[in-house]
């Protein structure tokens, strides 16, 4: 795989290329939202820099399978589940579609509660107030014309914003290089620092995102001719999203881990910045919390409403009528969950667990297959390392499936 983008870099220097970034930058915008600020909070405040490994890991996952998504689109000219529905049948397509559109709706309810929760942080009132605010917004947004162009320009955005704030705030309350670098090595401290790792994986290797990949190519045109020179923006956009979870889990290890109370939301470590260093770093965090929020709150609702109207065999273009219903339907679903129960976003991921356990291990198997396929990819199939990471990445797939069946059998248990 990457000996296919080793001259992804002519013409011009790393900055433009930075700056050329698209396709891979919205999903990175989309999995830094609530789910894996939280997680990635818990985990720096319960074990320090001793899970730090695991976003990197998970990170190098999530670049592989977007890179193979993104080749397929390139190289086919059409999306994921188009080429299934040629290969593998109407079915497998449709079923792909719908589960992973059941999984996003679930987790879109984290990002709806999130947007309240942190502009409630910054400026009071209440959550389901800002909630239903954003949420309107989000749905006008979505309705606009040449969509992708403006949901680019968002994340951009949002990403920057994001960059400083999170950065930032790192750069304000520091942390020890020589102890972090401890947590580059791959240790499990108990049973539940393994279940919190899976949750992180999975909140960072997000496999939904990684197939819309193959969509956003097509939003932007690109065709097999860019293969080589559109490696960069999976590479990059996806280190980005690396960077970030890493950086925000630093933040919660420098600051909370060993103080005896650890935080169990991004409001939570906001709070205990303050006295620590000062009302700029919980300000400089909480805006960061708020621009993540807002981004995965628009991009979940199209990825979901994407999967499924394209299972459907319905348009879908960004601009297409059905995403736009179908995404509508999204954000409105996450506003009435959380006006109705008030949950808080690291509960409500709860909830999409049981329909990510299908959707997940069927949207990664089909990437992996089609992008290994030399029918379906000629001389563009994955070469040995691309496929050994896929298989590595899939067994990580299963592991994450694995820990959410526990979870919902633990719950069930506990209701009967």
């Amino acid at each position: 795989m990457f000996t296919r983008i080793a001259g992804a870099l002519p013409g011009g220097t790393v900055w433009n290329q930075i700056r050329m970034i698209g396709p891979a930058l919205v999903l990175a915008a989309v999995v830094v939202g609530p789910g894996s600020i939280a997680l990635s909070t818990i985990a720096g405040s319960l074990y320090g820099y001793q899970l730090l490994w695991v976003p990197i890991v998970a990170t190098v996952f999530m670049i592989t399978y977007t890179w193979m998504a993104a080749r397929i689109g390139l190289v086919t000219g059409d999306t994921i589940l188009q080429v299934t529905r040629e290969r593998y049948g109407s079915a497998v397509a449709t079923a792909g579609g719908f589960f992973g559109f059941l999984a996003i709706l679930a987790f879109q309810a984290g990002n709806n509660a999130g947007i309240g929760f942190a502009t409630n942080a910054l400026v009071g009132y209440d959550v389901r107030l800002w909630a239903a605010v954003f949420s309107l917004a989000a749905i006008g947004f979505l309705w606009l014309p040449d969509l992708y162009d403006k949901v680019e320009l968002l994340v951009k955005t949002v990403v920057g914003v994001m960059l400083l704030a999170f950065v930032g705030t790192l750069a304000t309350v520091g942390f020890d290089v020589r102890t972090g670098a401890t947590g580059l090595v791959p240790t499990i401290p108990d049973v539940d620092a393994a279940l919190l790792a899976l949750g992180m994986a999975a909140t960072t290797f997000s496999i939904a995102a990684a197939t819309y990949q193959s969509y956003l190519v097509r939003e932007k045109d690109w065709d097999v001719d860019q293969l080589s020179e559109k490696g960069t923006d999976s590479i990059l956009g996806i280190a980005v999203l690396g960077l970030l979870v890493t950086v925000i889990l630093l933040t919660s290890a420098s600051v909370i881990s060993g103080t005896g109370e650890p935080a169990f939301s991004a409001t939570g470590m906001a709070a205990q910045l303050e006295p620590v260093a000062g009302s700029g770093a919980f300000y400089l965090f909480t805006l960061g919390f708020f621009f993540a929020s807002l981004s995965s709150l628009v991009v979940n609702a199209l990825i979901g409403a994407t999967l499924l109207v394209d299972g459907l065999g319905r348009d879908p273009s960004m601009d297409g009528r059905p995403v736009k219903l179908w995404s509508t339907v999204a954000v409105l679903f996450g506003l009435v969950v959380v006006l109705i129960f008030e949950g808080d976003p690291v509960e409500l991921l709860r909830v999409a667990q049981a329909a990510a356990v299908v959707a997940f291990p069927i949207l990664g198997f089909l990437i992996l297959a089609l992008a290994s396929s030399d029918d379906v990819m000629g001389t563009h199939s994955n070469g040995r390392l691309a496929t050994a990471l896929g298989v590595v990445g899939y067994l990580a797939i299963v592991g994450i499936v694995g820990n959410y069946l526990y979870e919902v059998v633990t719950e069930l248990v506990q209701y009967l």
